[in-house]
């Protein structure tokens, strides 16, 4: 009887081999002859794999060895040399490896393989002699190099792989360099500096290849937990800058490099040198001030637009500049920890002085725009804000993409004076007049959040689930975190009452409402203790009193939100917030530290987290300059 029946029968209890024999046997008696070896074989195959996967090379072996007789495989003949060498049956697993020689002349896995069993018999000498003959022997074509050194990687010699790599370098010159190769396997080595150094130099001597590199370069240092390959490459870009400063390319690598690391302020260090150097009127420095504003990094940004208004008023991107300064003057104010009305009275008279000077006409309605927003939110003025708006409406020449952008702002501000219905009105406008544009996917997710806030549930998560697939990451993730919130607080029983009024506490904390906001969260509370809706009405009253600049009491209710809610769809950004006062606002480091560490950990895929990392790794002292 084939050993695959013994096997499965001997698994048996005795009263199910009572039952089961008969059948057995009268179903292998009617079973064509010709089924029966190829049955037997396709059976010994997954039982020798399962021994040899379970460590039980004995059993395994005895059954490759008549596998490879009649089925010699590649994974069969693998698997068998593998159980020999377990089992250190050096002399049988030598003469196995040899016979494959024989039958297979010139294949290198074979031939690496005799210098595999070597190594594992203990026989240095020998293997040392064999391996260098493979590599002294290599000819002059790059099929044969890349073979060689895949073996040797195969059986885990990396240096002997590297070994091939530069003896192919050698013989094949300039026409095969090989460096894509030799950097992929100091990557899986850990040599991540020799690796950089290698996707560089291919760089320099295949100038066409640049945005492969910079692909290869980007999915590597994306995926570096560790920022090991990150900084890897920063040390070597600033190497090359520093011996080599006539040579453009490396201090574009080190801009492109920051970007990605939103390292703003080395960003805006080789925009502004590369500028310099060529006269680009500051093309590169405009980019970098605003990805600095858009990522908050107030600091970079005006430093950025500085340089720009420094170039005069005749220069290309000069009231670009005027316009981002200011925006950025009043963008920092308001999102400082403390700021007083005199500050922000000062940056009004600024656009005040601004738009009087250059007069309101197309080019100046981004300073109307954000000196309305600044009047209405920040300064009780919402009558001349309006006012304001409604007059760049009938400025000459101004686009209709621009009277929109405007339209959406006029429409903050009636929601801000409890004009909803207009509002409304405004938001859907836009909406209707630029589909699928940017600009029609933020007033489409206020006019829902607008609706949520009046109630209308189901269809404020009509639009949002629409809004929450090919939209800007930002709008995409507002929207899936509002309409979650429908979602999961809306009872089994179709009971809307706790989410409504934590909508209209919402909507009362968006019109700066505060203490009406406060007491529409205690009546939550009180009214509905245990409700799902718990973790929002926490995170709120952190936000209120982070806003009204009671820092402490912010901290320990974000504190208690990470503890209770660690589940929560806000629980990364809870983390961010507690780990920024306890970083800009409480000086304590190591708190901050240790606040960013558990985002990065337990968050990974956080929109925050690449933030965290930067902050973490230049609160530790570690990043490189």
């Amino acid at each position: 009887m084939p050993a695959y029946c013994v096997f499965l029968l001997t698994r048996l209890t005795e009263s199910m081999q009572k039952v089961i024999f008969p059948v057995f046997f009268l179903l292998l008696f009617l079973m064509p002859a010709q089924q029966l070896p190829a049955i037997a074989d396709t059976t010994n195959k997954q039982l020798a794999a399962q021994y040899f996967r379970e460590g039980e090379y004995e059993k395994a072996l005895a059954l490759y060895e008549e596998l490879f007789r009649h089925s010699p495989t590649t994974v069969i003949y693998n698997n068998y040399l593998q159980s020999l060498l377990a089992l250190e049956e050096y002399s049988r697993a030598e003469s196995l490896v040899r016979t494959q020689m024989r039958v297979h002349p010139g294949d290198v896995r074979y031939e690496l393989d005799l210098g595999w069993v070597f190594h594992r018999a203990g026989n240095s000498r020998q293997e040392r002699r064999h391996f260098d003959r493979l590599i002294g022997r290599l000819e002059a074509g790059a099929e044969a190099v890349v073979d060689l050194a895949l073996a040797f990687e195969h059986r885990g010699f990396a240096d002997r792989a590297l070994e091939t790599y530069h003896r192919g370098r050698e013989l094949l010159g300039d026409s095969h360099p090989l460096h894509l190769r030799i950097a992929a396997l100091y990557d899986r080595t850990g040599n991540h500096r020799a690796m950089m150094e290698e996707y560089l130099d291919y760089m320099v001597e295949h100038p066409n290849e640049m945005q492969r590199v910079r692909g290869l370069l980007q999915d590597a240092i994306a995926n570096d937990p560790g920022f090991s390959r990150n900084d890897a490459l920063r040390r070597v870009l600033l190497v090359r800058t520093q011996q080599h400063p006539g040579n453009i390319l490396w201090a574009e690598m080190l801009l492109w490099l920051s970007l990605q690391q939103q390292d703003f302020r080395m960003a805006f260090l080789q925009a502004r040198a590369i500028d310099r150097r060529l006269r680009q009127e500051g093309d590169m420095v405009l980019e970098v001030a605003r990805l600095s504003t858009s990522n908050q990094d107030y600091e970079v940004a005006a430093q950025a637009y500085s340089y720009l208004l420094e170039m005069g008023s005749e220069s290309t991107h000069y009231l670009d500049a005027l316009v981002g300064y200011l925006n950025v003057r009043y963008l920092s104010v308001i999102n400082e920890y403390t700021y007083s009305m005199d500050e922000l009275a000062a940056i009004e008279q600024e656009y005040l002085e601004a738009i009087a000077t250059l007069g309101a006409r197309v080019s100046t309605v981004p300073l109307i725009r954000n000196l309305a927003q600044l009047q209405a939110f920040y300064l009780g003025k919402t009558a001349e804000a309006t006012q304001l708006l409604e007059s760049t409406l009938d400025i000459p020449n101004v686009s209709e993409r621009v009277k929109a952008e405007c339209r959406v702002a006029l429409a903050d501000i009636l929601v801000l004076t409890g004009e909803v219905w207009d509002a409304t009105l405004l938001y859907a406008q836009v909406d209707r007049m630029f589909r699928d544009d940017p600009l029609a996917h933020e007033a489409r997710f206020k006019n829902a959040r607008l609706n949520y806030y009046m109630g209308e549930f189901d269809w404020a998560r009509a639009q949002l689930d629409v809004l929450k697939a090919g939209t800007s990451r930002l709008i995409a993730n507002d929207a899936i975190q509002l309409s979650l919130r429908i979602q999961d607080n809306v009872g089994p029983d179709g009971n809307t009452a706790p989410l409504l009024l934590f909508a209209r506490a919402e909507k009362r904390v968006f019109m700066n409402r505060f203490d009406e906001a406060l007491s529409l969260l205690d009546t939550i509370a009180r009214q509905y203790p245990g409700h799902p809706i718990g973790d929002d009405v926490l995170f709120a009253r952190a936000g209120i009193m982070k806003q009204l600049g009671n820092y402490h009491a912010a901290d320990s209710l974000l504190a208690r939100f990470a503890v209770s809610y660690p589940g929560s769809i806000l629980a990364d950004l809870a983390l961010f917030l507690r780990a920024g006062l306890q970083h800009q606002l409480f000086g304590n480091h190591d708190m901050a530290m240790a606040l960013y560490q558990e985002l990065m950990l337990d968050y990974p895929g956080s929109i925050y987290a690449l933030t965290a990392r930067n902050r973490f790794r230049a609160l530790r002292g570690d990043m490189v300059n």
